[in-house]
């Protein structure tokens, strides 16, 4: 019990820096890529066109949107996207795709410049963000993994986005702090906390 109740905290804590990596990354890849297409709604430009999946996510989205109220902005399209949405342009894009040419080379390769490694590197570091996103958004265990990395990781990745945003989380996050509570509460030295 102690340790799914530090399980817990720590998802908490965690929830935080994650929360603002998700809209930093679509904040500027949304900015980017309408810049660079020279239109806000810059999947609807034919040359920048995401693959199947990401057009079938975006007219979900739109069809969400309807439902809830007939006239929309496209903000409001690029906030109903998912994480999965904006990490995965990072990616090669499958068939149909192609994002090394439509979106990493032309456009999103400038919000990086400090990272070095490549846009492999990058995209498989903000899935496992994504992974461990939805693992605690799903009230899934956490526990199992090296969290110290995945905050650290939260964070570099953050500053790439908005180094304020990122600099915010290391002088004021809580993970540090519950991470190493954790021994403490599972031997009962330290309190729980719900």
């Amino acid at each position: 019990m102690r340790l799914y109740a530090w399980d817990s905290e720590v998802a908490r804590a965690l929830q935080s820096p994650l929360r603002d990596l998700e809209v930093a990354l679509r904040n500027q890849l949304h900015r980017q890529l309408g810049g660079r297409y020279a239109r806000q709604d810059w999947w609807n430009e034919r040359r920048a066109e995401p693959n199947r999946h990401g057009r079938a996510e975006i007219e979900t989205a739109e069809e969400k949107l309807v439902r809830r109220k007939p006239t929309y902005e496209t903000c409001d399209v690029v906030a109903q996207l998912s994480f999965g949405f904006w990490v995965s342009l990072l990616g090669k894009g499958g068939r149909g795709g192609n994002y090394e040419m439509k979106y990493w080379n032309p456009a999103l390769r400038h919000l990086f410049r400090e990272h070095r490694g490549g846009r492999e590197a990058l995209h498989g570091k903000f899935d496992r963000m994504r992974t461990l996103r939805n693992r605690i958004a799903h009230q899934e265990r956490i526990f199992h993994r090296h969290l110290d990395e995945d905050f650290r990781t939260t964070v570099a990745l953050l500053r790439y986005l908005s180094p304020p945003m990122a600099e915010r989380h290391e002088k004021h996050s809580q993970v540090p702090e519950v991470l190493a509570r954790k021994s403490g509460v599972l031997s009962g030295q330290e309190p729980v906390r719900l």
